[in-house]
C-alpha cells in the first residue's frame, strides 16, 4: 500500500534529478564561448518503487535517464585564419595521439613546429595526405610529392590566324654545331610564339619555347625549343635554339591540322601527346620527358593567341601559406609561386553520434552506442564541406538555458517543499502517541 513515506523518497529523488539537471545547464552555459561545443539536454524518467499493480500504483519520483547531446549546426565566425576550419553539415574532424583517435568539431587548428597540422592540445590532425597510402594519417604542410618537382605534361590553349602568309620555304635549321640560326630568325618564320618556363628534376627552370609555322592551308607546324647553354655538351656561344629531342622528328614537332569551320582535325586519341620529346638537360638534371598538348586549338581569321597554359611541375620552393578548399584539399603556395597539393583533410560520420562519449578538450571518442566510425572526405556522400577561415560557435542559447534553470529551480525548491511538508505530516501522527 502506499503511504506517505513514498512521498517523502518521492521528493529526495526530485531534488537530486533536479540538481543533476541545474548542473547540466550550468555546463552549457560556461561553454557558450567554447568552439565547436554541443549544447547538452537533461532527460528525466520516472521512477517506480517494488512491485506495481491497480489504480494505486504512486511513484517514487524522477531521476536523470540520460544527458544527450543535440548535433545542430552552430554559426559560423569569419576569422580569416586558413587552418580555422569549420564543417557545414555532417560529420567531425579526426585528431589522433599515437594510436588513439577522437573525433570534433572545433577547428582551430594549427601547425607544429615539425610541420604537422594539430589542434590546440598538440593532436594530429588527420586526413589523405597527397603521397599517402589511402588511409588516414597525419598531415604534414612541408611534406610536398617530390615526384612534382619536375615538369612532365604540359598543355596549351590558343587560336592560330588563318589569314597569316603562308611560309615558302622550309622551317631554319637548328642544330648546326655550332649554330648559327637565331631566336630571330625563327620569330621571322614563324607566325606565331609563346613559351613556358618548365623544371627539371633538381627544381631549376628552364624557358621552352614554342613555334607555329604556317607550313600550308590550314596547317600549323609546331616545334619546342630550348636554349644551346642549356643542353649542349661544352658550349661555346649561348642564347641560340635548339630543337627538343632533334634526332626523332616525330618527337619535336607536330602537324596541327584544320577544317573549313577552324577546328582542329585529327587530334591526338585520348591521352596522347601532340609533341612527347626528351630534354637532356647539362647541369646534371635528370633528362625531361616532356609532354605537350595543343588543346584546345583553333583556326580563326583573327590575332593568334594563347588562352591558357599549365604545367604540372612544381620546382622547389618553402611553403610560404596554406589554402583550404570546401572539398578539404589543402594546397601550399610556394615561394616560386607555384602551388603544391598537401593532401585532403578527413571527415568521420556514426550511425549515432549522440552516442559518442565526451571526454573534455572538446573531444568525443567512440563508444559501443555510437558504431563504428564511417570515413570520407568533405563534400562526398553525406559529408559536409570544410569552410576555411572560420570556426563553429557553441550551439549554446543563453536565453534558452536560464529558462530551462528557473523551471528546474522550481521542481528543485517544490521537491524540498514536499520532504519538508511530509516531516512536519509524521511530527504530526508522532504527537497522536
Amino acid at each position: 500500500m502506499p503511504s506517505i513515506v513514498n512521498g517523502l523518497f518521492a521528493g529526495r529523488s526530485g531534488i537530486a534529478s533536479h540538481g543533476a539537471a541545474i548542473a547540466v545547464v550550468g555546463d552549457n552555459i560556461s561553454n557558450a564561448s567554447t568552439i565547436g561545443y554541443k549544447a547538452s539536454r537533461a532527460e528525466f524518467e520516472d521512477l517506480m518503487a517494488g512491485e506495481t499493480s491497480g489504480r494505486t500504483a504512486v511513484g517514487s519520483g524522477s531521476s536523470l535517464a540520460a544527458v544527450s547531446t543535440v548535433f545542430e549546426q552552430g554559426t559560423f565566425e569569419f576569422t580569416g585564419r586558413p587552418l580555422d576550419l569549420s564543417i557545414d553539415g555532417n560529420g567531425f574532424f579526426v585528431v589522433a595521439k599515437d594510436t588513439q583517435r577522437y573525433y570534433t568539431r572545433a577547428g582551430n587548428f594549427k601547425v607544429d613546429a615539425a610541420g604537422y597540422v594539430v589542434n590546440q592540445n598538440d593532436l594530429a590532425v588527420l586526413g589523405f595526405p597527397s603521397n599517402g597510402s589511402g588511409a588516414l594519417e597525419p598531415l604534414n604542410i612541408n611534406t610536398i610529392e617530390q615526384s612534382s618537382v619536375a615538369t612532365t605534361a604540359v598543355s596549351i590553349a590558343g587560336n592560330l590566324n588563318a589569314s597569316d602568309l603562308i611560309m615558302s620555304g622550309p622551317i631554319p635549321d637548328t642544330q648546326a654545331n655550332p649554330p648559327v640560326t637565331t631566336y630571330a630568325d625563327l620569330n621571322n618564320a614563324a607566325s606565331y610564339s609563346t613559351v613556358v618556363d618548365v623544371f627539371d628534376s633538381l627544381g631549376q627552370t628552364h624557358t621552352v619555347t614554342f613555334f607555329f609555322f604556317h607550313t600550308g592551308p590550314n596547317e600549323y607546324t609546331a616545334r619546342a625549343y630550348v636554349s644551346n647553354e642549356e643542353v649542349d655538351v661544352n658550349p661555346t656561344v649561348s642564347g641560340y635554339p635548339r630543337l627538343i629531342d632533334a634526332t626523332v622528328p616525330a618527337n619535336y614537332e607536330k602537324v596541327i591540322t584544320f577544317g573549313g569551320g577552324g577546328q582542329r582535325t585529327a587530334p591526338p586519341t585520348a591521352g596522347a601527346p601532340d609533341i612527347q620529346g626528351t630534354i637532356n638537360w647539362n647541369n646534371g638534371a635528370n633528362p625531361s620527358t616532356l609532354s605537350v598538348n595543343f588543346s584546345p586549338f583553333t583556326q580563326y581569321s583573327a590575332n593568334a593567341n594563347i588562352l591558357s597554359i599549365t604545367q604540372d611541375g612544381k620546382g622547389i620552393g618553402a611553403v610560404t601559406d596554406v589554402r583550404i578548399s570546401d572539398n578539404g584539399q589543402i594546397s601550399a603556395l610556394l615561394s616560386n609561386g607555384q602551388s603544391a597539393l598537401i593532401g585532403v583533410v578527413g571527415l568521420v560520420n556514426f550511425a549515432s553520434p549522440e552516442g559518442l562519449s565526451r571526454i573534455g578538450k572538446n573531444l568525443l571518442a567512440q563508444s559501443t552506442s555510437s558504431g563504428e566510425p564511417i570515413v570520407g572526405r568533405p563534400t562526398s556522400g553525406t559529408f559536409g564541406a570544410v569552410k576555411s577561415g572560420s570556426v563553429e560557435l557553441s550551439t549554446v542559447d543563453i536565453a534558452s538555458e536560464f529558462v530551462k534553470v528557473i523551471t528546474l529551480q522550481r521542481g528543485f525548491q517544490a521537491s524540498s517543499r514536499i520532504i519538508t511538508t511530509i516531516n512536519q505530516l509524521l511530527n504530526e501522527i508522532i504527537q497522536l502517541a
